[in-house]
């Protein structure tokens, strides 16, 4: 009696972290009488892939996670991904073959407030007629005024959405549903709030070996390194001739030197450019620099757009993309982008707009 209390009480134990997804799905496709079905993560560092047989329409996949995320189930030979929340929980998902992606999914905790938060969120945007509006925002030739007024609602439809996914994750603030937001609203929040969540989370054991915290733990470190009055790090990198060039090469003979992250295939990079021109002429002579670092992947793409935009100040890159090891340092997950240093290597600013660096750069040439 006591051994098998015993084993009871562990495998009741070992339960909670398990996780069980169980599939019905209905309808005449031969896939679903003898195929497979797939359950896999979107994570490119950290791939995980799993294959379970489809039998007479039922499928099950079994097994157990240290880091809870979004995954995608899709079934060989049926159109569409199914998304769901996967957490060391017990799942059942029922649906037909002729409309798979909209199968309803019970069970996980994050997996549930995401389906209500998705609910409402598509009533805000039936409410707004949002498909209406960006079809007309995408014509081109919808007049500027009131292209004006339908950004102004998309921007009030925007502001809406966030307000309700704020109340889901105050709902529960340190769980695997608000650890997903905190990823990825990361450099939207203030330093500070996410410093003290990352806190919350690491006290917590069960999110010891959680790769998403840790990721957004590294991200913190280095926000906290790259505040202004911190100093810049150096790097080495290639320019478009092949030749080396250091960044504290140039802002040790410059007042103010910009770090621009940019890529000839950014559209918005391109359509900041000019006005980037505009203020490196009027500044330039009074001590203003910019080392242009490219996250391009192709170096004539890279040197035609250089060539186009007229740029005259020093550019480098590594040609790798968004895997670009400067860009990796200084926390860069969207371009445009900027880092502004002084003559000693000390940050001055990051993230600034057209406004904030001519401001920026009056205060300190002036």
């Amino acid at each position: 009696m006591f051994i098998g209390a015993a084993l009871l009480l562990a495998a009741a134990c070992n339960s909670g972290k398990q996780y069980t997804v169980k599939g019905t799905i209905t309808g005449d496709s031969e896939s679903l009488v003898n195929g497979k079905a797939y359950l896999f993560n979107r994570d490119r560092e950290n791939p995980v892939r799993d294959t379970a047989e489809v039998i007479n329409g039922v499928f099950e996949f079994k097994g157990s996670l240290e880091t809870s995320e979004p995954y995608l189930i899709t079934i060989e030979g049926i159109p569409g991904m199914l998304p769901l929340f996967l957490e060391n929980d017990r799942y059942t998902i029922t649906g037909v073959d002729t409309a798979y992606t909209e199968s309803v999914i019970k069970g996980g905790k994050a997996q549930t407030m995401l389906s209500e938060l998705n609910a409402e969120v598509t009533a805000l945007a039936d409410e707004y007629d949002m498909n209406a509006l960006i079809i007309k925002l995408r014509i081109p030739t919808t007049p500027q005024d009131e292209r004006d007024s339908l950004m102004a609602v998309y921007e009030k439809y925007q502001g809406e959405c966030d307000s309700i996914k704020n109340l889901y994750v105050a709902k529960d603030p340190v769980s695997n549903f608000s650890l997903y937001f905190l990823d990825q609203d990361f450099f939207s929040l203030p330093i500070d709030s996410v410093e003290y969540l990352v806190g919350e989370f690491k006290l917590r054991p069960e999110f010891s070996a959680n790769r998403i915290l840790a990721r957004v733990d590294s991200q913190l470190q280095t926000e906290l390194s790259l505040q202004p009055g911190n100093p810049c790090i150096d790097f080495t990198m290639d320019g478009p001739d092949g030749k080396p060039v250091t960044l504290s090469d140039i802002y040790r003979e410059n007042k103010v030197t910009m770090i621009d992250f940019w890529a000839g295939w950014c559209g918005p990079c391109r359509m900041f450019n000019p006005t980037l021109v505009e203020i490196y002429k009027e500044y330039h002579s009074k001590g203003f620099e910019i080392l242009g670092v490219s996250l391009d992947r192709n170096a004539d793409d890279w040197k035609n757009a250089i060539k186009a935009d007229k740029l005259t100040w020093p550019q480098v890159s590594d040609l790798k993309f968004w895997e670009s090891e400067a860009a990796a340092m200084y926390n860069v997950r969207y371009i445009p982008q900027n880092v502004f240093v002084d003559s000693d290597g000390n940050i001055l600013g990051r993230r600034l707009g057209e406004d904030e660096i001519v401001s920026l750069l009056e205060e300190h040439l002036n």
